[in-house]
């Protein structure tokens, strides 16, 4: 596992490094200390040149601390994609830097306090957004910024080298669609080769679009049978496991198939909480923590995925209504929220707990008071009503800001873009990309992300969105591109999700072990929930409510989670 831990003494400016891994890239001199995860090697040559500014330069996935001991600065710094952990806190006499969360309580000031409020925005989207973290006075580096710390004041700057926004703010390339295709699969193919010259590889392949076309294209460039590997399930409304293995069969490849069992679950779910730094209720881990065990026994060191793919070549959902949304007056869309506000379903016994209808109105009702498409996207991802995160954490306050408030497009940038730029800063780099990074950084897998290639994602920013998305085709010109490789007939499918049956497991295998997490002793005991509200999900979904499936599983999850953290804490 790739990791280091770092202090620096307050009082006495003492830095100390408290442990790191391996394959942590050290560098120390006269002049600088440098803790490297990444490939790149020059860079303390290109920082004497050009300063901070290197970061511009560096490619590819990393986390960075550099300590300049002429200048008395240190600075710590994430990829601009973000798809590397990166931690800091701040206490009354230490700063604390890491790439795990968890590894923060081997150090004694610090206070591993849970922070309701973070705990709120956990419950609302199953993983916790950037800057935040589960603990108060820990956050996250963002992706594409560097903090820069004056180890004489003990005072930082939080800076930004690279920011997505960015990309879509230029005026688009107007090419021809033909073009435009021969360009893209170029790049993916140059992109695709460089990630498959070194290590011993495997593709994850689910046959859909993303992974399908990653693989295609590796197949063609090489001599040798690619090794590809799918998780099924034995429920068919979600198994895309025989279409991945009729893809697999017509390029080639040595595909390898798990079927996904009830008593994978029982082994599997508690590993998240092992796995994840942070509570983590995306309940596709648990398959790709089953894909990373099957690579690793395979002797597999490496896994290229298509991660991005939705984000880079745009599935947009809700693009016309958002901009019919944007148009609409003001004044009107105020009055319509204020009408839907006035009526308070979950104060009748019956609606309540119908179908998630305060919620869906809930959503609604924001929607209309969304003052940008960030906020819509915002709007339409959030599970629990605001007063029910009240009634459900104790000390809950809802945060001042997230990170949906941090994204502003401006300048040439369409609506397709700002919905796919809002999924990429959130829902993708806090929870896509977590997933498939911890699960591989555990089994000391590196992960390959070449729809995260950053040349690539500048690319795809200057395509109009007449292109991206055509005739209400989503993910217009990766699918042309795909159809070039594979045939139509072969892809053109209604897609499953990536997903497990979690609320018939939950009925059934895994029942005692949320029983022996969901229960008043162990409730009562943390001092976190309100015991009442708690237990009244769980006892709803028992009852045979549907509509509390989602967030009974967070608070499983969640108390997994903690129950782990406690055991392990020092």
């Amino acid at each position: 596992m790739k990791h280091f831990l770092i202090s620096i003494d307050k009082r006495d400016k003492y830095l100390t490094i408290i442990e790191h891994s391996k394959t942590i890239k050290i560098i120390d001199n006269e002049k600088f200390l440098m803790l490297f995860d990444g490939t790149q090697q020059n860079i303390l040559q290109e920082y004497e040149a050009r300063g901070i500014d290197v970061l511009k330069t560096i490619e590819g996935a990393f986390s960075l601390f550099l300590y300049d001991k002429i200048e008395q600065k240190l600075f710590i710094a994430k990829d601009k994609v973000g798809i590397k952990p990166l931690y800091y806190a701040q206490t009354e006499r230490e700063l604390i830097v890491g790439t795990h969360l968890k590894r923060f309580s081997k150090i004694k000031s610090f206070q591993s306090t849970i922070n309701p409020s973070t705990l709120g925005e956990y419950l609302q989207f199953g993983f916790i957004l950037q800057p935040n973290t589960i603990f108060k006075d820990a956050y996250k580096v963002l992706a594409g910024e560097y903090l820069s710390f004056d180890t004489d004041t003990f005072t930082s700057i939080l800076e930004k080298y690279w920011k997505l926004e960015g990309c879509y703010q230029q005026e688009k390339k107007l090419y021809s669609e033909a073009e435009t295709v021969q360009k893209i699969d170029k790049k993916l193919n140059n992109i695709i080769k460089e990630e498959t010259q070194s290590a011993n590889f495997g593709l994850s392949l689910s046959g859909g679009y993303d992974s399908s076309t990653l693989v295609a294209i590796a197949q063609k460039q090489l001599d040798k049978k690619l090794n590809t590997f799918t998780i099924g399930f034995h429920e068919e409304q979600i198994n895309e496991a025989p279409y991945a293995k009729k893809i697999a069969n017509f390029l080639g490849t040595n595909h390898h198939e798990h079927y996904f069992t009830e008593s994978d679950a029982i082994e599997v779910i508690p590993k998240i909480a092992e796995i994840f730094d942070e509570p983590f209720a995306d309940y596709a881990a648990a398959p790709t923590i089953i894909t990373t065990e099957l690579l690793k026994k395979d002797g597999i060191t490496k896994l290229i995925a298509g991660d991005g793919g939705d984000e880079v070549f745009a599935t947009a959902e809700n693009v016309q209504s958002f901009e019919y949304l944007q148009k609409t007056p003001k004044l009107l869309k105020q009055t319509m929220a204020k009408t839907l506000n006035s009526v308070k379903l979950q104060h009748f016994p019956y609606l309540k707990n119908y179908n998630n209808l305060p919620i869906k109105q809930h959503k609604l009702y924001q929607l209309l008071m969304a003052k940008n498409i960030p906020q819509m996207v915002y709007s339409r991802n959030t599970l629990f009503l605001e007063e029910e995160l009240s009634l459900n954490i104790k000390g809950y306050q809802p945060l001042p800001y997230n990170s949906f408030d941090n994204i502003e497009f401006t300048n040439y940038a369409q609506t397709v873009d700002e919905v796919i730029g809002s999924y990429f800063k959130t829902t993708m780099v806090d929870g896509e990309l977590v997933k498939s990074y911890s699960t591989t950084n555990h089994l000391d897998i590196s992960l390959a992300t070449p729809f995260l290639n950053v040349e690539l994602i500048e690319q795809m920013a200057l395509v109009p969105s007449s292109l991206k998305i055509k005739n209400d085709i989503k993910k217009y010109l990766l699918k042309e591109i795909a159809h070039s490789y594979i045939p139509k007939e072969l892809m053109e499918r209604p897609k499953a999700g990536f997903a497990i049956p979690f609320s018939s497991w939950m009925r059934g295998s895994l029942k005692e072990l949320l029983y022996e997490q969901i229960n008043q002793q162990r409730l009562d005991k943390d001092n976190l929930f309100y015991t009442s509200s708690i237990l009244k999900i769980r006892d709803q979904f028992y009852a045979g409510n549907e509509a509390y499936k989602y967030k009974l599983w967070r608070v499983f999850i969640f108390q997994l989670w903690h129950e782990n953290f406690i055991r392990n804490k020092g």
